[in-house]
């Protein structure tokens, strides 16, 4: 090799050193960019599925890097969360079809026959829409303190989250609802709105300061969640079209949970399991880790395997 070829080739190479690292992604059907990470060793991908709706997949790595030496595990931000931005967010481009869509667009894009979902909260709900949608495109079903397939249990959530807000809690809550405040920096203002009511979803109020100082203003986009939870409405209904579901399904469910909505989601499926978890709320993994992990992860590798 000449000299100034050996040149052109090491400067080429490190132009490709200093190029950033890109996240995988890829378009869905109305053309959003959906951005989601892998993690972990497994012939399967696990994807996981966040809550709020609005939070964007990164609270849950934790869970991907404990289980990462047994389990292959994808991040994925849905369509409104972390990187997978909307030019406009609304009750049309955050349709809940477009989310099970968007599953569908995931399925092919990592070359799968069918999909294992562990949901967390909003991201259950979406798990069972999904299910509801492609029964046969579900090869299992892990649902972390999920919504239920009705709202039989809003009422309930409603009263026991506002009745654990202390003193401190709601007058953040006031101050950051402010109309001054909310014009100031919209975002800043729903960022603090957020953490002021994360508080009454744990058992132990030490592990949701735990929470809320890993929270950065990106982890929660609250134009997301109003589109979505509106399309929420009485007539929301998954039970029936759940029982076409022959997938295995874990139902695990903190019991100081104020969504009380595991036993509903347990009885939606014929066959599935139960875990409820004592000493713990929304969050499990944070609160009773261990438990909560050796219930999931001996899930998980029975289903893998199949």
């Amino acid at each position: 090799m000449r000299p100034s070829s050996f040149f052109v080739l090491r400067s080429a190479f490190c132009v490709l050193l200093t190029l950033p690292l890109l996240a995988d992604a890829f378009q869905s059907a109305d053309g959003v960019t959906l951005h989601y990470e892998r993690i972990g060793k497994g012939k399967r991908p696990i994807v996981l599925l966040p809550g709020g709706p609005g939070f964007s997949s990164e609270y849950m790595r934790p869970i991907a890097q404990r289980l990462s030496k047994k389990h292959s595990f994808v991040l994925f931000d849905q369509r409104g969360t972390g990187k997978s931005k909307l030019g406009m967010y609304d009750a049309e481009t955050l349709d809940h079809k477009k989310f099970v869509a968007d599953l569908e667009a995931l399925r092919r894009e990592l070359k799968l026959e069918k999909l294992t979902l562990v949901g967390h909260s909003w991201g259950g709900i979406l798990s069972m829409l999904y299910a509801s949608a492609h029964p046969d495109r579900v090869h299992a079903l892990a649902l972390i303190d999920s919504g239920g397939p009705t709202l039989a249990s809003v009422p309930g959530f409603t009263a026991t989250h506002t009745a654990r807000m202390t003193a401190e809690d709601i007058a953040k809550v006031r101050e950051w609802s402010a109309p001054e405040k909310l014009a100031a920096d919209r975002r800043r203002a729903i960022f603090e709105i957020t953490k002021a009511r994360t508080p009454p979803y744990f058992h132990d109020r030490a592990k949701a300061q735990e929470f809320m100082d890993a929270l950065t203003i990106d982890s929660f986009n609250g134009d997301v969640f109003w589109p979505v939870v509106g399309q929420l409405n009485a007539t929301f209904d998954l039970r029936a079209a759940l029982k076409n579901v022959r997938a295995p399904v874990l139902v695990i469910h903190g019991k100081s949970d104020p969504l009380q909505s595991a036993q509903e989601v347990h009885e939606a499926f014929a066959g599935s399991r139960l875990e409820l978890i004592e000493n713990a709320g929304h969050f499990p993994w944070m609160e009773q880790p261990e438990i909560f992990y050796r219930a999931l992860d001996g899930f998980l590798r029975k289903v893998v395997q199949r």
